[in-house]
């Protein structure tokens, strides 16, 4: 290599180095924006400001044994048309929720999923066009997964009210 070349090589690293902190690809650009770092007068996104309330459910993080199964912190659930929201009391454990956790049934979820097939608990929200349910009723319910959580969204069709002689 000559003197000449030996020369021009740091020059024009150096050169290519000024350019890349002059003009950044653009994924570095988001990156910037994501950490915090960008644009000041950039008004925060809508959805940060109200973080939706956290429960606690039984996950099945995979298909076997025990170890699959965690509890973790999940958004609450919202109720659509035709749902109530039920804050669990009491979750039961049958075989269906056994052959589940092992993958042995057609079609089960995609993991990560809540558990559960049966639940007690009271209403705490009633949605558009369900009658015959107030909040604070005592019901059981029946909804496909989701059980075994603090708060879960069923179908009114699935839920049916507890009779009073049953008590707490």
């Amino acid at each position: 290599m000559s003197e000449q070349q030996a020369e021009q090589q740091p020059a024009a690293a150096a050169a290519a180095e000024e350019q890349k902190t002059e003009n950044p690809p653009a994924n570095e650009k988001e990156e910037i924006k994501e950490n915090g770092t960008g644009d000041a007068n950039e008004a925060p996104p809508a959805e940060s400001a109200a973080a939706p309330k956290e429960m606690r459910a039984v996950i099945l993080t995979g298909f076997g044994g025990l170890k699959t199964v965690k509890t973790q912190k999940k958004n609450e659930p919202t109720i659509s048309e035709g749902e109530v929201l039920i804050r669990v009391k009491a979750c039961g454990l049958n075989f269906q929720d056994l052959m589940v956790r092992q993958g042995a049934v057609d079609s089960p979820p995609k993991c990560p999923f809540i558990l559960g097939f049966e639940c007690a608990g009271e209403i705490e929200q009633i949605g558009e066009d369900v009658e015959g349910f107030a909040v604070g009723d005592k019901v059981v319910a029946l909804p496909e997964y989701r059980a075994w959580a603090e708060l879960v969204a069923v179908p009114a069709k699935y839920v049916y009210k507890c009779p009073d002689e049953l008590g707490p």
